[in-house]
């Protein structure tokens, strides 16, 4: 994987698609935030460079072969016998030159009757601001707009960010002015202004790089002499530079190179950007151990509150202006990490940001499989269609949260009824692995959702199915979206080889999972909630883009269920009558509209309820009772790993609608 940097990175300042050839209306450019255009690379060891791969190269025309030196005649009889458009190239010739001249040439095969873009292609010097620098510099070529000044090796993270805003802005402002179809004269004189307002409401996807293992994985998994080596990676790191000999550098550089590169990939795809953050101080990870351990006995929510606390101070040094003018504008984050980083709060904001926006996760471990997924990606899909959803029930029914378990998806079978049409949950007994391999054989679902017991077997969190632990379920065609109804099957604190992260080995494009043990009545609650939202969407599409999107509504929403189950007490007031004669409960729902801030959902969910208290003159009693003996945010603690945000809930082309011009 190392000596395969050099080549992956080159790969990146080739065009994606045909569009980056030539001129593109600008809403065009805009829109594609959504459309999430890959770099189509292939990446494979020498001897199996041949005619199997034409299933692979099927739906894509071959254009170059890139490879080290030594292996350059062998892949250049092999490229040819596949058909690549344009020669070998070898990694002593990749240069400025040489990449303008395959531009050229690609250009010239493909699209000879358009002009080309002016402007000039250059390799990237900074590996370390690449994920911000690479993404706008795509862009400006086809607006353009200068970007030397980016890759200069004094460049600082704060004036390439600055710039990467400015540039982003600009985009949004003229989109916004092409659809309302101004003339070149309106533009000129409104752009200051519709700029002004772009910036303020500006939303761009954000991919992270958050390096950092957790001590305990690492004792496990290195010796001495290699954690001795393993010091942490700083944010920016001005000598990180690309060179065709990347992969001869010490190892720490060559692992830093890896998940830039997966930084750099994402954030291009998406036309939005990135940001490396130093790595993860490791009494993070210890804090971060404790806490989901904490819910392994009898829990309270004074202690999750101090534990989140630490954990915030234990991370306070990942915290940069940079970092968080980023989150204030991302429409989501995609995290390539092994740390939860949607567990934090963002200073200022009293909810972690999970909360505040969708996040789904990339883990890095290994690194070398990260890499791998990350280059080969698949394209978006649309559920837009009847969506079945398979419950495959792992738990007898001779155990208690068994028999909730099903009586829940009974629930939510029959709350999805009147919407048969756009979504059907069928439930299925699957007490062994071999009768779990079967019904998603026989059902061949849009969503698997396996309800089980999750366990710890050593440093492996697996699920159990019927009595017996499983990592690997051996699933032939694995549905697109796994949603694990267990508990604790991604824990991050220990670096523990989790099943929510080997089930993206295994074919699965998203998988949502807890990092602790979960309440099975809360847990039934939240899964209901995602299939009712999830079947009006398809019905009615338009209210949330992706299935991350919605699962962020369902998560963030939950705010009011997790409060009010904080105690029997404030269970049992829930229910009672409030001077409007509903219960407590319904009187927040039609209240809370408009009132709730996100970074600051449950903080502003006791308000409202605490002002319906008052009216009952309760106040001081329900209030204490948040304290005392208080609740737990127990929704925030699922993670969706993988590409959620790819799972789109309509088709692309109706996303792309209220972008055109005239809409």
């Amino acid at each position: 994987m190392a000596a395969a940097l050099p080549g992956l990175w080159y790969c990146l300042h080739l065009p994606a698609s045909l569009a980056d050839l030539v001129d593109v209306d600008i809403w065009k450019l805009k829109a594609a935030q959504s459309a999430r255009l890959d770099h189509n690379i292939l990446l494979v060891p020498i001897d199996c460079f041949d005619e199997d791969l034409d299933r692979h190269l099927q739906r894509h025309q071959p254009v170059v072969t890139v490879c080290p030196d030594e292996l350059l005649d062998e892949a250049r009889q092999r490229a040819s016998a596949l058909g690549f458009v344009l020669p070998t190239t070898p990694y002593s010739q990749l240069s400025d030159a040489t990449v303008t001249a395959q531009w050229k040439a690609i250009h010239e095969h493909f699209l000879p009757e358009r002009p080309k873009l002016a402007g000039e292609v250059s390799l990237t010097r900074r590996l370390d601001l690449a994920p911000l620098t690479l993404p706008h510099r795509r862009l400006a070529r086809q607006m353009g707009w200068p970007t030397a000044e980016l890759d200069a090796q004094d460049m600082s993270v704060s004036k390439a960010f600055t710039q990467v805003f400015h540039g982003q802005t600009r985009l949004a402002a003229l989109a916004r002015l092409e659809r309302e179809g101004a003339s070149p004269s309106e533009v000129a004189g409104r752009f200051l202004q519709t700029a002004r307002e772009e910036a303020d409401r500006l939303q761009v996807p954000v991919a992270l790089g958050l390096p950092g293992t957790a001590p305990a994985y690492a004792r496990i998994a290195y010796d001495s002499e290699v954690r001795r080596r393993s010091g942490p990676q700083p944010a920016v790191s001005p000598d990180d530079t690309w060179s065709v000999a990347l992969h001869e550098r010490p190892d720490h550089m060559v692992e830093r190179a890896a998940i830039e590169f997966a930084v750099t990939h994402e954030a291009v795809a998406s036309s939005g950007w990135g940001l490396m953050l130093p790595s993860v101080p490791p009494d993070a990870f210890v804090v971060l151990a404790e806490l989901e351990r904490h819910f392994l006995a009898p829990h309270s929510g004074a202690a999750v509150r101090r534990l989140l606390t630490r954990l915030n101070d234990a991370a306070q040094p990942l915290w940069s202006k940079e970092l968080a003018a980023a989150i204030q504008r991302a429409s989501h984050l995609t995290v390539f990490s092994n740390f939860p980083l949607g567990l934090l709060t963002m200073p200022g904001d009293s909810a972690p940001l999970c909360a505040r926006l969708p996040v789904a996760y990339r883990p890095l471990e290994p690194l070398t499989r990260t890499v791998q997924h990350q280059v080969f990606a698949p394209p978006s899909i649309s559920l837009n269609h009847t969506i079945k959803v398979l419950v495959a029930e792992c738990i007898p029914l001779s155990d208690l949260v068994g028999q909730i378990s099903r009586a829940g998806w009974r629930i939510a079978r029959e709350n999805v009824a009147s919407e048969a049409a756009t979504l059907t949950i069928v439930q299925a007994e699957t007490l062994t692995l071999e009768a779990l391999q079967q019904s998603v054989a026989e059902h061949r679902p849009d969503i698997l959702v396996i309800s089980a017991h999750g366990t710890m077997v050593g440093n492996m969190a697996a699920l159990v199915i019927g009595d017996t632990p499983h990592l690997d379920l051996g699933i032939d065609h694995m549905p697109s979206v796994v949603v694990l109804s267990a508990c604790h099957v991604a824990p991050r604190g220990s670096g523990a080889v989790a099943i929510a992260d080997l089930l993206l080995r295994e074919g699965a494009l998203a998988v949502l999972g807890t990092q602790i043990p979960v309440e099975v009545t809360r847990n039934a609650t939240l899964m209901i909630r995602f299939m009712v939202y999830l079947a009006e969407e398809i019905a009615k599409p338009g209210q949330f883009a992706t299935i991350l999107d919605l699962w962020h509504h369902v998560q963030r929403s939950n705010a009011v269920t997790d409060i009010l189950d904080g105690s029997p007490s404030l269970r049992a007031w829930a229910t009672s009558t409030t001077i409007n004669g509903h219960s407590v409960i319904r009187e927040f729902c039609s209240r809370a509209s408009g009132q709730l801030r996100l970074p600051h959902v449950y903080e502003d969910t006791e308000r409202v309820l605490g002002e319906i208290a008052d009216e009952q003159g309760q106040g001081k009693r329900v209030r204490n009772w948040f304290r005392r003996p208080g609740y737990v945010p127990e929704s925030l603690f699922y993670v969706f790993a993988g590409r959620p945000d790819r799972i789109h809930l309509s088709s692309l082309g109706w996303r792309a609608e209220p972008a055109r011009p005239g809409r």
